[in-house]
């Protein structure tokens, strides 16, 4: 199966992430899972997300393509290959973050271009997720703790209006993933976050199971 977690900034997504990852890897054995993440989840790629998140993109065009780039090479070499094997994969973000961040979060992206930029994915054959968790949070909470860690790049530095635009982007990318969304209250304690989210997947991989 193929999980997803998204988030805005601040969503406390990486550390549900890794959570869910330990829990996968008791249920389904640790040879069973690939954990991984985008920007930069494949073999040589720390460069370009350094790059990437480190603000060396001036267009927004030019990060959208970008992030394509770095996903259809995440795919073949890391995400494909691990589900043909019958192997669960997690992932730190995919394709709705490019669509959240660099086009329905930015309303001067017109509606064609931005039809566009939805369905690419799909017609180049990328993977769709069985499910992607959202960590819903207002954006006032992930600014502050985002303050509470120090900025860490430059999606992180843009501020809260921009994460306002961003969590806007998703309730758009939303639309584009009926029946695989998963809105989760982010705004709670970790450990209730967690639980709603392995009680998801749990229900899913005995369901598939049987």
């Amino acid at each position: 199966m193929f999980f997803v977690l998204e988030g805005i900034d601040g969503s406390g997504k990486t550390t549900q992430a890794d959570r869910l990852a330990e829990m996968l890897a008791r249920r389904l054995g640790p040879d069973n899972l690939i954990r991984t993440r985008e920007p930069g989840g494949w073999e040589g790629s720390a460069a370009a997300r350094e790059f990437v998140l480190g603000g060396g993109l001036a267009s927004l065009w030019g990060e959208f393509f970008f992030f394509m780039l770095d996903r259809c090479e995440h795919v073949e070499r890391v995400i494909k290959p691990a589900l043909s094997q019958g192997k669960t994969v997690l992932s730190d973000r995919y394709a709705p973050s490019t669509l959240a961040y660099q086009i329905f979060s930015d309303t001067s992206i017109d509606s064609a271009a931005a039809e566009y930029a939805a369905r690419l994915g799909e017609v180049i054959g990328l993977p769709t997720p069985d499910a992607v968790f959202f960590l819903d949070v207002d954006p006032g909470t992930a600014a502050s703790r985002l303050a509470s860690r120090g900025v860490t790049d430059s999606f992180d530095g843009r501020g809260r209006e921009f994460c306002e635009s961003v969590r806007t982007g998703y309730e758009k990318t939303k639309a584009a993933w009926s029946g695989r969304w998963v809105d989760i209250d982010a705004s709670r304690d970790e450990e209730a976050v967690a639980r709603d989210i392995e009680a998801e997947v749990s229900s899913m991989l005995t369901a598939a199971q049987r």
